[in-house]
């Protein structure tokens, strides 16, 4: 199995969830006692978010190249993001490090590919909704990105940051939430992108008929199925 490099902690709530599920996918794959061969470097988010208010991206590209650079002397052998906005620097962690980014638009792609999807809306930080790195990235896999009104993406970011990231959940949040997948769909989505990784605390897909994209979720099993492409190699061979 592949040794797989966890970036964590930007927040807490998801990386315990990228844990949690990779291993589940892993276990249910391999069966038995057997899980998923990980190193987690958890960081401290409240220096990393400082840095996103102030535009310091420069210093976190540093600091997640040499946590990359410190798991690959543990014996890793590619890295795994766990968080949409923090995809920002990948390509400089990648550079730096000299592993694989398993990036979470690859993840997405790979979903929308199942329901031949070609359209999304995302939800997601003010980072990631206006910074246009992850339209980018979807686009150049040839998915067409929307984004929700500007003074929308200013409450769907508070939400994120002032309560999720701290585990509180609301309902007129979740009610504000639901709207704009609504609102969303309406604009020509045919998939709406959780592209924040709490935002899956809050809404879910019982909640509303237009499918959404847990990038938590795909991107977890991305990894997992990584992690276990060297199993299934030796046992074709």
């Amino acid at each position: 199995m592949k040794k797989l490099g966890l970036l964590g902690g930007t927040s807490w709530h998801s990386s315990l969830d990228y844990y949690r599920l990779i291993n589940q996918f892993v276990n249910r794959h391999l069966g038995g006692v057997a899980s998923a061969d990980l190193v987690l470097r958890s960081v401290d988010f409240s220096i990393h978010h400082q840095h996103q208010l102030d535009g310091a991206w420069d210093k976190i590209a540093q600091a997640f190249s040499d946590d990359a650079i410190a798991m690959k002397a543990m014996g890793v052998e590619g890295l795994l993001i766990c968080a949409n906005t923090m995809h920002i620097v990948a390509d400089q962690v990648a550079k730096a490090s000299g592993l694989p980014v398993l990036h979470i638009a690859d993840a997405i792609k790979q979903t929308c590919d199942k329901t031949n999807t070609s359209v999304v809306g995302v939800l997601g930080t003010i980072f990631t909704m206006e910074h246009g790195f992850y339209q980018s990235a979807l686009e150049q896999r040839g998915i067409q990105a929307l984004v929700p009104q500007a003074d929308d993406r200013q409450e769907i970011n508070r939400i994120i940051f002032d309560e999720l990231v701290k585990g509180e959940i609301k309902e007129s949040s979740r009610d504000f939430y639901l709207q704009q997948v609504q609102q969303l769909k309406q604009a020509g989505a045919e998939s709406v992108v959780m592209g924040c990784t709490e935002i899956g605390l809050l809404i879910d897909q019982s909640m509303t008929a237009v499918p959404l994209i847990d990038s938590l979720t795909c991107h977890a099993e991305y990894g997992a199925a990584w992690c276990l492409s060297s199993v299934d190699a030796e046992s074709v061979s």
